[in-house]
């Protein structure tokens, strides 16, 4: 077994990258170019490291390396390391999602041959200043491989998933809607559709404008401070990166008069699990509307349905709201490991 660690910010793409992708079921947010934005407008180092068999890739996993010398408000250092720190295992883009994967089945959902492998492999490249490890999205089914000494497991927000098969249409999916929240949305679809002056499509990533989207989310992204580490601002850059992915598509909401995009999730493509990655909005004092939040989750449907899409992921946070809309919600936990 071969195991290559990669700085996207200079290591050029593999030439394994695409096909490792497509056997992975990797999204667009692990596009390698997509990565290596990121990347460049990271706090830290984002390493990606690659276990290869005979040349054929059998694992990937993401990670950050978290130092002393990391800053909030300052960019990754372009040359150099801090000498003790630790790495974050977390996917490069949905946070809803491991930053791993291994080729095979495992019952603990690759977390004990993450341990096994990702461990060594970082030790050897950093040195014994890798003194911790996060690991973040734990299944239910992976946690007893992260019990034990030096290590601390704790549940964190569950990923809300839906599953659209039992529906035809949206109607299908409100009508099997507790009454309160049946009733709530065929009032904002019925508003909607009376109003001609905004319009709901579905768009390619391509088709948008980054800049547009940037400013879009950063609306959004001032309202969350809830986190110790308050999230870096939509950077054009990335966007024009993740919006060139085929495999990217946009539920926007356009004024028709103007043309101006007033809200906007992003959709990352899958055959089996799309994931609903970002919300923004304009608040309703800037020309916002009121109740988009609800009315894009019945767009979502009607797009899973319409490509044939079996599930959809929404992602954490808001997970009452998200359950009320007829998501299953999957526990998912943490795990804190001291190295030695």
């Amino acid at each position: 077994m071969v195991i290559e660690v990669l700085d996207p910010r200079r290591d050029a793409e593999p030439a394994y990258w695409r096909s490792l992708r497509a056997k992975a079921g990797l999204r667009a947010d692990w596009t390698w170019e997509v990565l290596t934005a990121q990347a460049w407008a990271a706090r830290t180092e984002q390493p990606i490291t690659v276990l290869l068999d005979d040349g054929e890739p059998r694992g990937v996993m993401s990670s950050a390396w978290v130092t002393g010398s990391t800053r909030r408000h300052r960019f990754a250092r372009p040359a150099g390391r801090g000498r003790f720190g630790g790495l974050d295992v977390r996917s490069p883009g949905s946070a809803a999602m491991p930053g791993w994967w291994f080729d095979g089945e495992d019952d603990d959902g690759g977390v004990g041959r993450l341990l096994d492998t990702f461990v060594p492999a970082m030790r050897e490249e950093l040195g014994f200043g890798l003194r911790a490890l996060l690991v973040r999205q734990v299944g239910e089914s992976g946690v007893d491989s992260v019990r034990g000494r030096l290590k601390m497991v704790r549940r964190t927000e569950d990923v809300a998933v839906l599953d659209v098969t039992p529906f035809s249409n949206r109607d299908d999916w409100v009508n099997s809607l507790a009454k309160k929240r049946k009733y709530n949305l065929r009032k904002i679809f019925r508003a909607f559709e009376a109003d001609p002056s905004i319009e709901a499509r579905v768009v390619r990533g391509i088709d948008a404008d980054p800049v547009e989207i940037a400013e879009l989310l950063r609306h959004n992204e001032s309202k969350h401070h809830d986190v110790p580490i308050v999230p870096l601002p939509a950077f054009v850059g990335y966007w024009s990166a993740l919006l060139r992915q085929p495999d990217v598509h946009l539920i926007c909401y356009r004024e028709t008069a103007t043309g101006r995009v007033i809200a906007m999730t992003t959709l990352l493509d899958h055959p089996t699990l799309p994931i609903v990655r970002n919300w923004a909005a304009l608040p309703p004092e800037l020309g916002g509307r009121s109740n988009l939040y609800f009315h894009f989750y019945g767009e979502v449907v009607r797009w899973a349905l319409e490509t044939g899409r079996p599930q959809v992921m929404f992602g954490k946070k808001m997970s009452e709201t998200k359950a009320s809309l007829g998501a299953c919600l999957v526990p998912q936990y943490a795990a804190a490991v001291a190295l030695l």
